[in-house]
């Protein structure tokens, strides 16, 4: 073994891997001729290659560098090389927008640039947010492979010695529902990743994983796993192939896929419509979004030797708990009767507190909040060694997140949830799409699986008319694209019927119709359901009398 483990930087596992097992494929393309593949031996020299020409660059450790490059094989080579010498990736995923892109740039003031043409020519165009950069590196992708190709690496050196403690990466949150913020990973907190996908999930050296995820293929090369890349555009799963993914599953005998919810959906589609089953998966991991409960069913189906897993997480804390779909199919019926999508048990190692609702930063120490009485629905505050200390150049953010309770570090997850009676976390939804009625508080759990199980209807969302702090519920629906016009009157009469049935107590003077609900770009799966009461505060106000 290269290194003595608990004080490694990420780096050491890619090189004790092509010490143990040089020849096995650390990453390969199922696109035809998009990249050679790339033993562990291979990769690991490319990744000192790299680390030299960067060094050759300017490039030194400690040095912050934007990294902004292609996913899949530029992604993995570029971002280990700077663990090697021991520099910090910055990650930013630009489906968050332009805007959001930019400001996050400027807000880390990063020291370095690696990046393809495209990003070059905006930090011409807008300099700006780009005037900390002092050293800019253009990867033009068959240039860059040559340069890569061509070189010679005679190391005896190991990859830059690192502190647990010491700053790794910082990769930035999608800002789905909030400003974009950059969350600071350790050493530390990556081996704890690391562990838990060993450890919980049984994910072995000399696997093959379906790495749909750029970021999460990072973790592949430190397991040991080959990451196969698949045929599809990385920036929009959603447009993904069905018939592409199921062929890459079957030819590269894939065993693990850590993937979102919507690419489960096309998996499960693709095999039903070809009848087929893919015997080789040991695990499916749907992670990103709450995964519907028959999706979950059907899944199980198709890998008749594996488990669907469902972990919760963010991306300040990974992963935290997990449901498997023995417990999900157990506990479908409460969950389409708004009960709460199920979490799991929270993992080894982690803690779990329902902490009073607040909006409110909560004070550390003897006065931080104490622990709700299970079955009362709170804060998800979770605590453990994947849970970041801070988010980057941003105080305020972190004293708003971030709690201490004796040795303990606890994450507020912006997330609603309880204990049930059998110890199974449940979520009921984001913490900021809550409203407040004049009938008493609805989460957007406890109210779209009720609707969502009608099944003319694909995806519905609650959302608050008027200003805080009381708003008027209303359901947005999206029905499916064969339901006619004239078949939405019914429809919206089932959907009232639905709601007393279930929810007696509250009024919903509001249900409206959208051809399609506005979601995130990436998996197709987060709703954006504060724009949505922006638009409908704005409609209603105009015109009450035509939507209620």
């Amino acid at each position: 073994m290269v290194g003595s483990g608990k004080d490694d930087n990420i780096a050491t596992h890619l090189a004790n891997a092509s010490v143990l097992a040089p020849n096995q494929l650390a990453i390969v393309s199922a696109r035809s001729g998009f990249f050679e593949p790339r033993s562990f031996k291979e990769l690991y020299r490319e990744v000192q290659i790299c680390a030299d020409f960067l060094k050759a660059k300017g490039i030194s450790k400690n040095d912050h560098v934007l990294l902004a490059v292609k996913p899949g094989y530029q992604l993995i080579l570029i971002a280990f090389a700077l663990f090697y010498i021991g520099a910090v990736p910055i990650i930013i995923d630009p489906g968050m927008g332009l805007r959001a892109f930019l400001k996050c740039i400027k807000n880390t003031k990063p020291s370095a640039l690696i990046g393809i043409s495209l990003i070059h020519v905006l930090s011409k165009f807008i300099p700006r947010p780009f005037r900390s950069i002092e050293k800019k590196v253009l990867i033009q992708s068959n240039h860059f492979s040559k340069e890569i190709k061509k070189g010679k690496s005679n190391h005896t050196t190991l990859p830059a010695t690192t502190l647990p403690q010491d700053l790794a990466a910082i990769v930035f949150t999608s800002g789905s529902t909030g400003t974009p913020k950059g969350v600071c990973y350790s050493h530390q907190v990556f081996e704890a990743q690391i562990n838990h996908l060993q450890n919980d999930f049984g994910i072995e050296k000399g696997e093959k994983d379906l790495a749909t995820l750029p970021i999460f293929a990072l973790f592949n090369p430190a397991l040991g796993v080959t990451s196969v890349i698949p045929d599809m555009n990385p920036r929009k799963p959603s447009t993904a192939d069905p018939k592409k993914l199921t062929r890459s599953i079957q030819e590269f005998e894939i065993t693990t896929a850590f993937t979102s919810p919507i690419i489960g959906e096309k998996i499960v589609a693709s095999c039903s419509s070809q009848k087929i089953k893919l015997p080789k998966i040991k695990r499916f991991l749907l992670a990103g979004a709450p995964a519907h409960p028959s999706l979950v069913h059907d899944l199980s189906k198709v890998i008749p030797n594996g488990k669907v897993i469902l972990p919760y997480g963010a991306t300040e804390a990974l992963p935290i708990s997990a449901a498997y779909h023995i417990e999900v199919n157990k506990l479908s019926r409460d969950i389409s009767l708004g009960q709460g999508s199920c979490l799991g048990r929270p993992l080894q190692g982690n803690t779990v507190r329902i902490a009073p609702i607040s909006f409110s930063p909560f004070e550390s120490g003897l006065n931080c909040p104490q622990e709700l009485p299970q079955g009362e629905v709170g804060e998800i505050c979770v605590s453990g060694p994947v849970v970041s200390q801070e988010y980057f150049r941003m105080p305020g953010a972190t004293v708003d997140s971030k709690f201490h309770d004796g040795q303990l570090n606890y994450h507020r997850m912006g997330d609603l949830g309880y204990f049930d009676s059998e110890g199974f976390l449940r979520f009921l939804g984001r913490k900021v799409e809550r409203i407040i009625t004049q009938d008493g508080p609805l989460e957007t759990e406890r109210c779209e699986p009720l609707i969502n199980g009608i099944k003319e209807i694909s995806k519905s969302a609650l959302i608050g008319i008027g200003e805080n702090p009381v708003k008027q519920p209303c359901l947005v629906v999206e029905p499916y694209p064969h339901i006619k016009q004239t078949d939405l009157a019914a429809l919206k009469k089932q959907v009232f019927s639905t709601l007393k049935i279930h929810l007696p107590s509250f009024s919903f003077p509001y249900i409206v119709f959208e051809k399609s609900l506005p979601v995130d770009s990436r998996h197709n799966a987060k709703i954006h359901r504060l724009s949505l009461a922006k638009k409908w505060t704005r409609l209603v106000r105009k015109n009450p009398s035509k939507y209620s």
